[in-house]
């Protein structure tokens, strides 16, 4: 007989809400595998089940007491109904008829049923059947009420009622054209939140800003102009420096955007936020929605509208008000990491590096929809790793990827972005220090 081994695993606070842990295994599956890993199995959690969180091994319902505000019991309560409204409206029932609370009080049975079957508003329904010391008019009162709405699933949820107010936190203008258009059309009261102190150095950000700046103009829409707080969003990111894209850096960046975005909607009356980052193809959409529900869930008058935004046509759509507008082309997501690798993926397919300020300007929408098809993004997520391809498949991919990206610059392009600046904000004095990629 060999020797015994032991197989060690950790999973941490947000850890199940990365891409890369979106397994679809049943709950036996993973034990089995898990077993086939060592004879012994040790595992530490510091998970932390909060509103985005995919449940995989509850099935039918969860059987609680009422929890104290503020725990991460109650997180616990919302990610199972969907969202904070529903939460607070369980809560409000529980105070009004009198319920007992906490350990050694009365206890909740939440029921998580099956996915409605109506083609155009694909949503889950929760039904929630209380226990303790309900009446029969009690019990029935609440058997007959259906809290529906948006769940861990990934179900995204029908537009809101006309004149709803929707704060939209905005990463760029290209990526809001579409998305605040539609939200417009649809009579939605929109106010574009722009709050995004990753994006470095400060004159590219700078021109995204004023480039969003002059399309909220051009809508007659509300603009807030929030600060560029660079520096806590560095020590956000202590740690994570060599994150990849899509990884633990993303989420924290995510959330302290996010964070303010409810924080603002919250102060200032926004039934609704959501978010410009869904529309990118270069973004994993769960990844941000999940972000976007924790951080709406800490006020319960704000919920994180949740849609797919990076459809065929919306991601067309997007492309050709790009190139109406001429808006600047950025050539990278934003922040000084996502620079750097940016220009390690561009040296391997023998592309110039990116020069700040001189992306141009959208002009073709095919063309530049094609750089974002999922092929494309597929190809760039996966370049660096050893995905057991031929070398041959491997030079394939470099030519089609340079094929794509390799007209990218486009002539004139920083004369174009330049022109719509004043020229203090060509300089990053003030932050020289992170400006070193």
């Amino acid at each position: 007989g060999g020797t015994a081994s032991t197989a060690v695993k950790h999973l941490g606070q947000w850890d199940a809400y990365e891409s890369g842990h979106n397994s679809s295994l049943a709950a036996h599956e993973a034990y089995e595998t898990l077993a086939r890993t060592g004879d012994k199995i040790i595992g530490t959690t510091e998970l932390c089940i909060v509103p985005g969180y995919r449940f995989r091994v509850i099935s039918g319902g969860l059987i609680t007491n009422f929890h104290q505000p503020d725990s991460t019991l109650m997180c616990l309560i919302t990610a199972l109904l969907g969202n904070d409204t529903n939460t607070q409206t369980v809560y409000q029932h529980a105070l009004t008829q009198g319920y007992r609370f906490l350990s050694y009080g009365d206890s909740s049975f939440i029921r998580l049923k099956p996915a409605s079957p109506t083609p155009t508003m694909p949503k889950t329904s929760h039904q929630l059947e209380q226990k303790g010391r309900n009446t029969n008019e009690d019990d029935q009162e609440i058997n007959d009420s259906i809290i529906k709405g948006e769940n861990s699933e990934g179900k995204c949820m029908d537009w809101p009622p006309k004149g709803s107010k929707v704060l939209l936190h905005s990463c760029c203008a290209p990526c809001s054209g579409a998305m605040v258009e539609a939200m417009v059309d649809r009579g939605m009261d929109v106010t574009i939140f722009f709050y995004n102190p990753n994006i470095h150095p400060k004159q590219e950000y700078e021109i995204r800003k004023e480039e969003n700046k002059r399309y909220a103009r051009d809508l007659g829409i509300p603009f807030v102009d929030a600060d560029y707080d660079v520096d806590e969003w560095y020590r956000r990111a202590k740690g994570m420096e060599w994150s990849p894209e899509r990884g633990k850096r993303c989420s924290m960046c995510f959330d302290m955007r996010f964070e303010r975005t409810a924080l603002f909607a919250h102060e200032h009356g926004f039934q609704y936020i959501t978010t410009t980052n869904a529309t990118s193809r270069w973004k994993d959409a769960d990844q941000v929605n999940a972000s976007g529900e924790r951080a709406a869930a800490k006020y319960p008058s704000v919920e994180y509208w949740k849609r797919d935004w990076q459809t065929d046509e919306m991601t067309l759509r997007k492309y050709v008000i790009n190139a109406e507008k001429e808006f600047y082309k950025q050539e990278y997501c934003g922040c000084s990491f996502s620079l750097r690798d940016t220009n390690d993926f561009r040296r391997s397919q023998g592309i110039e590096p990116v020069t700040v300020g001189s992306g141009g300007v959208y002009n073709d929408p095919e063309k530049d929809a094609a750089e974002e098809s999922k092929e494309a993004v597929a190809s760039f997520f996966g370049w660096d790793t050893d995905r057991g391809e031929s070398s041959e498949e491997r030079k394939q991919d470099s030519r089609r990827l340079r094929e794509v990206y390799g007209g990218r610059k486009k002539t004139g392009g920083s004369t174009v972005a330049s022109s719509r600046l004043d020229a203090r904000t060509a300089s990053d004095a003030t932050h020289g220090e992170h400006n070193n990629w």
